[in-house]
């Protein structure tokens, strides 16, 4: 078996059962089963990608022009009951990636909606890079494509 016959994602795409809102050339934008809230959308390469370390630049850069469009179409849509987005991307179990092909979530907000990030500050303040992690993230920043 391979990745996409194991993949959900891959599934439905092949099987025609995503509600698509929008085609790319290598890129769909479909409508969340599970929205957060109305007009969720989510944005996936129609290639099979676990997360966004697999995709081809094309792909990312496809993947983010097709959320801008999916934002400006939300906020037109929905009007003042749109007061921002989040756009999410998780990569993997730890950081809570439920299907494993990439995905770029764009999620209308409102005020008081229920949905929030949390975060436990009393792990702060971090211990900071030290001098060897920093040149270290820097050069594999500088040298990756």
């Amino acid at each position: 078996m391979n990745a996409d016959d194991a993949c959900g994602f891959c599934t439905n795409i092949t099987e025609g059962t995503f509600d698509v809102v929008a085609r790319g050339t290598g890129v769909i934008a479909v409508l969340d089963r599970h929205p957060i809230n109305r007009g969720h959308v989510l944005v996936l390469p129609t290639r099979h990608a676990p997360d966004l370390t697999a995709l081809h630049p094309t792909e990312i850069s496809e993947m983010v022009v097709v959320a801008q469009r999916a934002d400006r179409a939300i906020r037109n849509v929905f009007g003042n009951a749109v007061e921002g987005t989040n756009l999410l991307m998780s990569n993997g179990a730890a950081a809570d990636q439920g299907v494993p092909h990439a995905h770029l979530h764009v999620i209308p907000r409102a005020t008081g909606d229920g949905y929030e990030f949390r975060e436990d500050a009393s792990r702060y303040p971090l211990v900071p890079l030290d001098a060897a992690e920093r040149a270290a993230l820097s050069s594999e920043l500088d040298s990756t494509n």
